[in-house]
């Protein structure tokens, strides 16, 4: 998944979470009635209160996904059951705390090269989502630069519109971490999306899929 079925639609997706700065952004989203998708890394869960901020996220509307890494460098060392088992272990934490599986999956991007892993988590039924927008929250970090981050979707809207005259579909990358601008720039980044006319949607809304979570 790299785009939306719909042209105007904007699906916001977050990964390496829960953190802080996924609770602060949960309230920007509740104040904008906007909804969005973060995809959870197991690791975080274990820790009551990153789990309180996944369940959260979820019983506020929004779409829970998984992030996954191997537990080692390469998926050379493991046998296709050991990632398979992994991957459903990690599954298994998000499912204990929502009552449900996963189903759209965000590789870290120390694994993505690995096609063995990408063909496993594809015949395991899990939807790999890429992104056709980076909004560059990693790289504008501070209160400070979070402009630069709205700015970033401004110029996106605008250039594409310049061009073509009509609304394109995006599906953004985004951090839900501390070390990123995300949670600072997104009620600036809400304001933006809405001024162009664009609305926003979890991945499922994105894809018109009606079963956005695993059996």
């Amino acid at each position: 998944v790299t785009s939306c079925q719909t042209p105007g639609q904007v699906a916001l997706t977050y990964s390496e979470g829960p953190s802080e700065a996924t609770m602060e952004m949960l309230q920007t989203l509740k104040e904008a009635q906007a909804r969005v998708t973060f995809f959870a890394n197991a690791t975080w869960l274990q820790y009551m209160q990153y789990a309180g901020v996944t369940r959260h996220a979820y019983l506020d509307g929004h779409l829970i996904g998984m992030t996954y890494r191997l537990p080692s460098d390469s998926s050379s060392t493991l046998t296709d059951d050991q990632i398979k088992n992994d991957i459903a272990k990690n599954s298994r934490t998000i499912q204990d705390l929502i009552g449900v599986y996963p189903k759209y999956m965000k590789i870290h991007e120390s694994n993505l090269k690995d096609s063995r892993l990408l063909s496993l988590v594809k015949t395991m039924g899990y939807s790999l989502v890429g992104f056709n927008m980076d909004e560059y929250d990693y790289k504008y970090t501070t209160l400070e630069t979070a402009g630069q981050i709205a700015e970033v979707y401004n110029s996106m809207f605008s250039k594409q519109m310049d061009a073509y005259g009509r609304k394109a579909s995006y599906v953004v990358a985004g951090y839900d971490v501390p070390s990123t601008g995300a949670a600072a720039a997104l009620p600036k980044v809400v304001n933006t999306i809405n001024t162009h006319g664009y609305d926003m949607v979890r991945l499922d809304g994105c894809v018109n899929d009606k079963t956005p979570y695993k059996k």
